[in-house]
């Protein structure tokens, strides 16, 4: 009877380790996924447009299409509601489906959110989801699968009620660690685009300071070899005034000359 008690006993401690082992590994877990998260926001906020398209083009299978990845992104960014367009669904639908986000997130907790949702998907089966589907994932609801009802959390629902990412792993049966690795390699793909668009933007700018002073460099030349044709050549001196002339004097009349006075003839002298 003791030994029974002993077993039954070392039975329960195991059970009980073995439960806060788990619960420690799922902390644990959580854990590097928020700051995997920290280090994506931190990346993303040197060029959120850019980080935001990067990823788009992860998602973009599980959404339909890169612009509507992005503009689901930007809505669980910014706790905007987003109407996800079933034409770019797998099947075809008739009826809109809204994703109402519960509060606005960073880039990290949004990957995170679009990578567990991915992955509740995969797990039922399914690949290339409905916006139906999506949207079940991301805020729960029951989908039809093969005739069978499978039910959804939602892995927004679960994180609004206050639950780790650890925790919301665990209830749907799945481990962190592929979505751990995923938002690293997301990251790392944000970090090097940027750079990309750093140098390239660099690269721009420094063409256009070489034109411009290439640019500036001819009209100096140009200015240059005006000054200098200006100095070689004379300054034609200004005309002078042509002076009028002067009115001719007319010359005064010659005074009439006087008539000759007639001598008086000889009188003869007498003789002696």
């Amino acid at each position: 009877m003791f030994r029974l008690k002993r077993h039954a006993l070392s039975a329960l401690m195991i059970v009980a380790l073995g439960g806060s082992t788990a619960v420690a590994l799922a902390q644990s877990t959580s854990n590097d996924l928020n700051q995997a998260a920290v280090t994506f926001d931190r990346t993303a906020s040197a060029a959120p447009t850019r980080a935001a398209e990067s990823m788009a083009k992860d998602f973009s299978p599980l959404v339909g299409s890169e612009p509507e990845a992005l503009a689901l992104i930007q809505g669980l960014r910014t706790g905007t509601a987003v109407v996800l367009q079933p034409e770019n669904a797998g099947t075809p639908e008739t009826e809109l489906v809204t994703v109402t986000p519960t509060a606005p997130m960073g880039y990290g907790n949004v990957f995170i959110t679009l990578a567990l949702a991915q992955a509740s998907l995969t797990q039922a089966g399914i690949t290339n989801p409905t916006s139906a589907e999506l949207a079940a994932a991301l805020t729960g609801g029951t989908i039809v699968i093969n005739g069978q009802a499978t039910n959804f959390q939602g892995i927004m629902t679960m994180r609004a009620a206050g639950m780790g990412w650890g925790k919301i792993a665990q209830e749907n049966g799945f481990k962190l660690g592929r979505v751990i690795s995923a938002i690293k390699s997301g990251n790392e793909r944000v970090a090097q685009s940027i750079k990309r668009d750093a140098r390239a933007e660099r690269s721009a700018s420094k063409a256009e300071k070489t034109e411009r002073r290439g640019q500036s460099d001819v009209a100096a030349r140009g200015e240059r070899a005006e000054r200098a044709e200006k100095l070689e050549r004379p300054s034609r001196p200004e005309k002078v005034e042509r002076v009028e002339r002067v009115e001719r004097v007319e010359r005064p009349e010659r005074p009439e000359r006087p008539e000759r006075v007639e001598r008086p003839e000889k009188v003869e002298r007498p003789s002696r």
